[in-house]
């Protein structure tokens, strides 16, 4: 489970490094649906599901964002020295 969390939050940064929302919301219906095979490939119930379901997304959306600031700090760095 952690590889998977730590994969989750790399793509999220990378996705938010790289593309804008529109390519977001494919990528969270994809792991939307890996999560809940998963949930009911490993036997959870419906919390743990639902916790499952709901982790992946918050690391997802949450890593996604810090890649936007990311994004946003370099570039206005960059705006920075090219105005001096």
């Amino acid at each position: 489970m952690e590889y998977a969390t730590t994969a989750l939050a790399i793509l999220g940064v990378a996705a938010g490094l790289a593309f804008r929302v529109k390519v977001l919301l494919p990528i969270i219906g994809v792991i939307l649906l890996a999560s809940i095979m998963f949930s009911l490939a490993t036997g959870f119930g419906f919390m743990d599901t639902a916790i499952t379901v709901l982790m992946g997304q918050a690391t997802l959306q949450g890593s996604y964002f810090l890649g936007l600031l990311i994004r946003a700090i370099f570039s206005a760095l960059q705006r920075m020295r090219s105005g001096l």
